[in-house]
């Protein structure tokens, strides 16, 4: 059984290039370990295990599973508590291994969502021109809870949000000036919506606009 007691016979280094190892014990192999979990346990030829250490060994080889697996899925992109979670669960994971694992790369800084919905905000403003409403959707969707999510949007500048729906607002109206008015205040009133702008605020652009409208003999 992989967890009787033995006396380790070999350690080979895994030809995958990846940093595990195989231990035998008694000259039969038994199981696999990673790099990390080799050191923690000073693993080395002629020692001798007992059941329970090798019980320890695998339960660190699991937990160490789970976390490989987390920081390999933050090395592409920042990532959300939840995101993270989810990730790992799908893997199949045990619920209190994802959970230690998520409490320790949180503590050392890798994975921080009030950091993640401040640095998310700043780049969709910037790149996509989305409004306050779109952006909240799409940190709820992520997984920010609502706390982080409205203190981050409450410091985004009024004004600016202002300059921000007027400038995305004159761009498509230059695109429908020549359509009859109608149709200009659909197609932009639910346009401006989608991108997240309040509807006081597209209202009052509406309103703007529908008089250079007439003024331009739309």
């Amino acid at each position: 059984m992989e967890d009787e007691a033995g006396e380790i016979t070999r350690i080979e280094r895994q030809k995958s290039g990846l940093p595990r190892y195989n231990i035998h014990m008694d000259g039969t192999y038994r199981f696999s370990v990673h790099e990390d979990v080799l050191v923690r346990f000073a693993l080395s030829k002629g020692m001798k295990v007992d059941g329970e250490e090798i019980r320890r060994i695998l339960a660190e080889e699991e937990w160490n599973k789970v976390r490989q697996s987390a920081l390999h899925y933050l090395s592409y992109r920042p990532r959300t508590v939840r995101e993270v979670e989810v990730h790992l669960q799908a893997k199949g994971y045990e619920p209190e291994s994802i959970h230690s694992v998520i409490t320790e790369v949180k503590d050392q800084g890798f994975l921080d969502d009030r950091r993640f919905a401040e640095a998310w905000v700043e780049e969709r403003r910037g790149r996509k021109g989305y409004g306050v409403l779109a952006l909240k959707r799409e940190l709820e969707q992520k997984g920010i809870s609502p706390e982080i999510a409205e203190d981050v949007l409450s410091r985004v500048d009024d004004e600016e949000e202002r300059k921000l729906a007027r400038e995305t607002a004159e761009k498509r109206y230059r695109r429908l000036a020549g359509e009859p008015w109608p149709k200009v205040e659909r197609r932009l009133g639910q346009y401006l919506l989608r991108r997240g702008f309040q509807p006081s605020l597209v209202y009052g652009l509406l309103h703007e606009l529908r008089m250079r409208h007439r003024e331009e003999g739309g």
